[in-house]
């Protein structure tokens, strides 16, 4: 099996690129290398060696933007794969927010060229768009399902919709085989992001507090081997032919809760709870029943595993300087 993956050096790529590796897959990735978050710390650099020391002899990787549709279709007609994973977006809520037509960019147009150039390949078998589960908005009720409402309340969100509505369609209309991934909160070592958890376990190495918005805010923690297995399984298993799933541990935790399983496992660390954040939905457990009814999908790392393992590989950075 031959393997395009969009997004594919970033930090769920580089994952779903080994496991596709151990597998005896082919593997391209495509990526435009950029970096969303000011790249100047030194532990940048570290984590991106980390993501490819197991994988950059054995793939083959192109340097491109999915909005260059000429640079994206060169790549693509020259690896020819049976499977697309559609993992290249910008990967923050806040960030779209602040720089919405970057985001409208590299999720929507990159989307839709992505599907325009599919229709032309011969030997495609399946294309996996990887959504959020920002686009249900406000839950309706946890655990939220698939098949609830659809109702994004940021511009995220919103975009990550549009790009489910367009695969559907041009899946529909052109006979493009696909697959849609909801993942939530996704966390763990090599994450240069900044996301909340890597955050909290940077700033209590550091000594700093770990800041809270929202002591009732609670998110569905998804450990980043746990969505990489769940993405595969989406690409592979006959099943997933245009499904939708959501992706996640399928336990969601406070916030705040997170944050005291931090400051636990470093102590001395102070926890400083504020009002949530408006702009953000109010969201929390996942049903994952249909992706593990359907194909399998069995997440192994709660957070107290994944927190510590997460902690462990920073911690090695911080001793040696780099952190």
């Amino acid at each position: 099996m031959k393997v395009f993956i969009t997004g594919g050096a970033g930090f769920i790529g580089t994952h779903v690129a080994k496991i596709l590796l151990d597998r005896g897959c082919e593997v391209a990735l495509y990526d435009s290398l950029v970096h969303y978050i000011y790249p100047i710390q030194i532990n940048h650099i570290t984590n991106i060696q980390w993501r490819m020391a197991a994988i950059e002899r054995n793939v083959r990787v192109y340097r491109g933007n999915t909005h260059d549709q000429d640079s994206l279709r060169r790549a693509l007609v020259e690896f020819n794969p049976d499977r697309i994973i559609h993992l290249a977006a910008m990967p923050l809520a806040n960030l779209a927010i602040e720089h919405p037509e970057e985001a409208m960019q590299t999720i929507m147009v990159g989307t839709a060229n992505l599907l325009q150039i599919s229709r032309d390949l011969p030997n495609l078998k399946r294309m996996v768009y990887i959504s959020s589960s920002m686009v249900y908005g406000d839950f309706v009720r946890v655990p939220a399902h698939e098949d609830d409402p659809k109702d994004p309340k940021e511009v995220y969100g919103s975009i990550k919709l549009s790009g489910e509505l367009v695969t559907r369609s041009f899946g529909r209309l052109y006979d493009i085989d696909f697959a849609i991934v909801r993942p939530s909160a996704v966390y763990g070592p090599t994450d240069n992001n900044r996301r909340v958890l890597g955050i909290f376990v940077e700033n209590a190495l550091r000594g700093k507090p770990l800041t809270v918005k929202g002591a009732n805010q609670s998110l569905d923690f998804t450990y980043v081997s746990d969505i990489a297995e769940g993405i595969v399984l989406a690409a592979t298993h006959p099943a997933a032919s245009q499904q939708s799933f959501n992706m996640t541990r399928g336990h969601g935790r406070t916030i705040l809760e997170a944050a005291q399983i931090v400051a636990a496992m470093v102590p001395g660390t102070r926890v400083e709870v504020h009002d949530a954040d408006a702009k953000m939905p109010s969201r929390g457990t996942l049903d994952i029943s249909r992706a593990r009814e359907m194909l399998g999908f069995d997440p192994k790392v709660d957070i107290e595993d994944g927190l510590r393992m997460y902690l462990d590989y920073l911690r090695g950075q911080f001793e040696k300087g780099m952190l």
